[in-house]
């Protein structure tokens, strides 16, 4: 009999060793998993301060910070997530990006099939969409009426969110008219949505309740012609700015439509272009230009002459894997979507001092 009892007390001793083994084995081998996954696809935060170009030259760009996931908010303890109670939400394909004037970021992740919310209000990560976007690419916003734009490239619509409750409230796009839009910008003084319908080879303009007003451009090769269009941006002028995907240039266009100029060529230099992506026009009138195969963005003057390039491949501040859209806002913050990084880049442009 006290053998039997001997006996079962051992096993439950063993039994209890055994599952505390299990669990922190399990325990220490997510830490594990978690820390992989932290340096390759999701690098850490850099600690420190990187300025471009560097000293002893005048800086013209400095980084600020990167957003990637839920934990940019609030830590969360490994354990919670293993026994499921908590869950870490994480950028898994960021595409398009925009900020509205209370520094609110939103990024479209066209594999989650949602819009991700950095709310700097709340402190909080929120989701818009979700159930209604199938390939989400691009993003505008209207900051008036709080409505948030996004392209879909697989469902051929540009959908119109309530910003706060994401509410569908506009919905543009009959059957056959788009095919894939990709990259759109709102012009908020003229209450003008931009759209390039890239596969159709153009770039269509809508009034703020989705009435058709004209088009631009054809494909081909010419000026005002396309090859491919996508990300699109808008100076303080309210001056166009494609990117013609694969005729590897710009092409700007005034509030009319008009043709006005371009720059750029295919090529492997800087200054050149190989995969351009996400485009943004700062206050002074720099263009810039993200490149997907460079691995950086690329910063223009007025007239198309190279000034900086920023980037090369990695996962530290201002290294980039396949990056992909831009947006830059009113305080000439600079977003850019780091694609295979998951997660978003923010630099600060730099005037100079007066």
């Amino acid at each position: 009999m006290i053998y039997k009892k001997s006996l079962n007390a051992t096993r439950c001793t063993l039994h209890a060793i055994l599952s505390n083994a299990i669990r922190y084995t399990l325990y220490a081998m997510f830490v594990l998993i978690l820390g992989c996954a932290a340096r390759s696809p999701l690098p850490e935060k850099p600690t420190g301060e990187f300025i471009w170009p560097p000293p002893p030259e005048t800086p013209r760009i400095k980084w600020l910070t990167q957003w990637s996931n839920s934990q940019d908010f609030k830590k969360v303890n490994p354990l919670d997530v293993l026994i499921g109670e908590a869950f870490i939400d994480v950028l898994f394909r960021p595409n398009g990006v925009v900020a509205d004037k209370s520094g609110n970021i939103y990024v479209a992740d066209s594999q989650l099939r949602k819009i991700f919310v950095f709310d700097m209000q709340k402190f909080t990560l929120r989701f818009l969409g979700e159930g209604d976007l199938a390939v989400p690419i691009g993003l505008a916003i209207d900051n008036k009426r709080g409505i948030i734009y996004v392209s879909d490239s697989k469902l051929n619509k540009v959908f119109g969110l309530d910003k706060n409750t994401g509410r569908v409230v506009i919905s543009l796009g009959i059957t056959g008219e788009f095919n894939m839009p990709s990259g759109i910008v709102y012009d908020e003084d003229r209450d003008r949505l931009y759209v390039s319908d890239t596969k159709n080879h153009i770039v269509r303009v809508y009034d703020k309740d989705g009435k058709r007003l004209f088009t631009i451009g054809k494909q081909g090769r010419d000026d005002s012609e396309f090859h491919t269009p996508s990300y699109l941006a808008l100076d303080r002028n309210g001056r166009l700015y494609v990117v013609d995907s694969f005729n590897f240039r710009v092409q700007i266009f005034d509030t009319d439509g008009k043709f006005v100029k371009k720059f750029g060529r295919l090529g492997n230099t800087s200054g050149s272009f190989s995969r351009p992506g996400g485009i943004g026009v700062d206050s002074e009138g720099h263009i810039y230009v993200v490149d997907t195969a460079f691995n950086n963005f690329q910063i223009f003057n007025d007239e198309g002459r190279l000034l900086l390039w920023i980037g090369k491949r990695g996962i530290g501040a201002g290294e980039f894997s396949f990056p992909a859209g831009m947006h830059i806002d009113s305080e000439d913050r600079i977003y850019v979507t780091d694609t295979f990084n998951r997660r978003v880049q923010v630099f600060q442009y730099l005037k100079e001092k007066k």
